[in-house]
């Protein structure tokens, strides 16, 4: 009997539009499986092994990810079989603070090097949890990439106002997620004002996440925040200086701020709550674990802002409310509700 062949297989898998069923075909054969790679676009991989037999056979993927630990050989697999990616997904499961590590080798610059300089389509990259990546790496991601928009370090333990620097300068990063990055405070690598003053150049963000960020982030390090002309969505969690007077200064700047949390900055009053009255844009407002304002500073925000939908609050605030109020405020014309958080 004469073997099929790779165009008629491809064509029979062409016919089959089950997602089980394409699983299935893909079990029959090295032959098959390397026809159902080749029509691959995305990945979720979890199985490391497997990842030498898919990755050289799937030369369209556009989309990759994985939580696992991978090295720098994965890395650079990676970029040489997938070259046209734009989609990183690289998120650790591990949940890590700066004072651990992880158990195995993961990739480190070296490998986030070897994706910059072979993979310039990227358009969205998240490599949160992974303790290894440093300056070098993010640097010259940023920089080869003109095409990156959503960057996503969350607990990167090695970025530092360099790194920072580097996204200031590209200009093109839109989405930008910092969270917990004062872990490198532990090790000497801190976000200072001079890092945080390179988001003024940063025309295109649209969506910043300092939360969790520490000490060195200061009054003039927000100010600097609140100067960045089109930001969206703001998340200053658990910033302790986070002050009244960074709020007006967000609030009178940020004209197009339709999201921001504060949740956690103790400092804040009555009187930098109600510096977002009447603020034209704002629509999602939390502040959980926030407890030195009034129910008439609440109300003053909610009843004023006529897109707000929304408020974040303590449920220990509740006891400050009339009786009648449960999940939402009733403004006659329209609702904001209230998402109420145990303390």
């Amino acid at each position: 009997m004469e073997r099929i062949g790779e165009d008629e297989l491809t064509a029979i898998f062409s016919k089959v539009l089950d997602r089980n069923d394409k699983q299935s075909f893909s079990k029959v054969s090295k032959q098959f499986l390397k026809v159902v790679c080749f029509r691959i676009r995305r990945l979720h991989s979890e199985f490391l092994d497997m990842l030498y037999v898919i990755l050289p056979e799937s030369p369209n993927i556009i989309q990759f990810r994985c939580t696992k630990q991978l090295s720098n050989a994965h890395m650079k697999l990676l970029t040489k079989c997938c070259p046209n990616i734009q989609r990183l997904d690289l998120s650790s499961r591990q949940d890590s603070n700066a004072h651990t590590q992880p158990t195995g080798f993961d990739f480190d610059d070296d490998g986030l090097c070897a994706v910059a300089n072979a993979c310039s389509h990227l358009r969205y990259v998240k490599l949160s949890r992974r303790l290894h990546v440093g300056d070098v790496g993010i640097v010259s991601l940023v920089r080869s990439c003109k095409k990156l928009e959503d960057l996503d370090l969350e607990r990167c333990v090695g970025v530092t106002d360099e790194s920072l620097k580097a996204i200031g300068e590209a200009g093109c990063v839109s989405f930008l997620n910092l969270r917990g990055c004062s872990l490198i405070t532990d090790l000497g690598l801190e976000i200072s004002d001079n890092g945080i003053s390179h988001f003024k150049q940063m025309v295109g963000l649209d969506y910043l996440d300092l939360s969790k960020c520490g000490t060195n982030v200061t009054i003039s390090g927000i100010l600097a925040v609140s100067q960045i002309p089109n930001i969206s969505r703001l998340n200053l969690s658990w910033l302790i200086n986070v002050t009244n007077t960074s709020l007006s200064d967000i609030a009178s700047t940020c004209r197009k701020l339709e999201v921001i949390s504060f949740s956690g900055c103790e400092a804040i009053t009555g009187e930098g709550l109600r510096a977002f009255a009447q603020h034209p844009s704002l629509k999602y407002l939390d502040m959980y674990f926030c407890y030195n304002f009034s129910w008439e500073d609440v109300v003053s925000v909610a009843s004023t802002c006529i897109r707000l939908v929304r408020l974040g609050l303590s449920k220990r605030m509740k006891e400050l409310a009339p009786n009648e109020v449960m999940d939402y405020v009733d403004f006659g014309h329209r609702r904001c509700w209230i998402d109420w958080k145990e303390d």
